[in-house]
Parts: C-alpha cells; sequence; structure tokens
C-alpha cells in the first residue's frame, strides 16, 4: 500500500466516522435513538448468529436474504427514520448556514423583543413560565415531551399560554429561531446539590435544560415575580427586561458548551 492510498483510507474512515457521529448526535434529540439500539442489536444478531447458521445448514433462500441482509436493513432504515431524516433536512435549510447574515441579526433582534416583552407581561401579571431557548445544539427531544404548536412567537401568544386557565400553562415552551416548537413540555430537573433549597421546581428546571446544552432557559417565577435566566447549568435571577434582552442577545454566551 501506497503513501498515497494509505491518506485516502484515512480520509474515507474520518469522513465515514464523522457521519454516523453526527447521524447518531441528531437521534439522541429524538424517539429515534431507541430504534437505532433495536437496529443495533438486529445487526449483531444477524451478522453474529443468524447468518453463519444459515451458511451452516446450507438453506439457500434464507442465505439469499441473509447476503443481502445489510441492504434490507439499511432500506428498512430510511422508512424507519423517514420522520427524523425529513427533520433533520429541514434544519439543514433552516440553518444560519443558508441565512444572509443581516436579515439573521434582524430575526434575532425581533424574536428576542418578543421574548421579553413576553417574560415582562407575564412578571406584572404574576403568571410563572419557562420558556426555553434553543441556540447551536438542538433541544428537539424536549419539544417532543409536550403538545406541538410550530407558531410564530410573539409575546401575545406566549402570555397566553402561560395563563392559568390554558391547559398547556404548566410546561415549559420550546423555541426554535423564530418559531415556538411546542408547549406543556417536560424538562429534566437538575442534580446540583449546590442550589439553594429555597428554589423550585421551575428553576431547577430551567437549570436542569441548561446544563447538557447551549439552550437558555427564561425563568418567570409565579411567587415572587422575579425574571431569570439559566445558562449553561447557572442560573442569573433577579433581571430587569433590558438586562434579559442584554444577556440574550450577548454573542460571547452563543455556542459555549459548559465543561
Amino acid at each position: 500500500m501506497t503513501t498515497l492510498d494509505a491518506i485516502r483510507y484515512g480520509i474515507e474512515l474520518i469522513l465515514f466516522a464523522a457521519a454516523i457521529y453526527a447521524f447518531i448526535r441528531f437521534l439522541q434529540e429524538t424517539r429515534g435513538s431507541a430504534v437505532l439500539k433495536g437496529f443495533m442489536v438486529l445487526l449483531i444478531g444477524l451478522g453474529v448468529a443468524f447468518v453463519p447458521l444459515v451458511r451452516f445448514l446450507g438453506l439457500e433462500h434464507l442465505g439469499y436474504l441473509a447476503d443481502r441482509g445489510l441492504m434490507i436493513l439499511l432500506f428498512a432504515l430510511v422508512v424507519v427514520f423517514q420522520p427524523e431524516l425529513r427533520q433533520a433536512l429541514v434544519r439543514l435549510g433552516e440553518s444560519r448556514v443558508f441565512q444572509r447574515g443581516a436579515k439573521a441579526a434582524s430575526d434575532r433582534a425581533a424574536v428576542t423583543d418578543e421574548l421579553v416583552s413576553a417574560a415582562d407581561r407575564l412578571s406584572k401579571r404574576g403568571l410563572g413560565a419557562i420558556i426555553l431557548v434553543e441556540r447551536r445544539i438542538g433541544i428537539s427531544g424536549f419539544a417532543e415531551t409536550g403538545v406541538k404548536l410550530e407558531a410564530l412567537v410573539s409575546a401575545p401568544l406566549l402570555v397566553s399560554i402561560f395563563d392559568k386557565d390554558t391547559p398547556l400553562h404548566d410546561g415549559a415552551v420550546i423555541v426554535r429561531g423564530r418559531r415556538i416548537l411546542a408547549a406543556a413540555c417536560l424538562l429534566p430537573l437538575t442534580d446540583n446539590p449546590n442550589l439553594s433549597l429555597q428554589m423550585g421546581t421551575r428553576h431547577r428546571a430551567g437549570i436542569g435544560a441548561t446544563e447538557e446544552n447551549d439552550a437558555v432557559a427564561i425563568i418567570v417565577s409565579e411567587e415572587t415575580k422575579r425574571i431569570s435566566l439559566a445558562f449553561q447549568g447557572r442560573i442569573e435571577e433577579n433581571l430587569t427586561p433590558d438586562g434579559l434582552r442584554s444577556r440574550l442577545l450577548d454573542d460571547t454566551q452563543e455556542g459555549d458548551r459548559k465543561e
């Protein structure tokens, strides 16, 4: 094998590994992760037990299927993961790579204004709320625990969602870009032992939902009417509307990960 061949094989291996890693990372955000584990078990069983047994017994028809088992599994993979693959293509099309810089900045500022306005109104009315805003790392898994909305972000809509008389007020709202993905979503509670015992479930959920990604959680306390912001497993409490706007537009936070 020449040096050039070795380099080519190395590049192919890296690209193949990167594609598999990206696919698994995406499925971790969806319900497809459990299905993927089942496919892995099936693939291992096919390669370790079924194929050798068929060849040993000389079963021609089953041998034909066994020899083409990988192709069949790949086709089944496309069918089973059709919703997830479609979602991935949609997200690719909505990626910032394909957005114009000025328009993206304008959209972000407009969404931020709506979020800040909603938090201010909720605070004044004493309505508890938690709004989880997606950044670079997907949080689709959280959205799947609630009720899908796919609505444009607006302060009046957010306030109406968290009104005590509405069926969607109990839980979190998930925001991606300019759209509200879902409401009444369940978020994981943080296990951080250093938090105050006085901190309620809503704030612990906001912190927990931001520990393993770069999302930010806007939290409005029903008891104190204070506005807080959780990011990277930390929380900043008692923010003013202007302070909240400044944090949401802070580019130094976007894309950072908690080590």
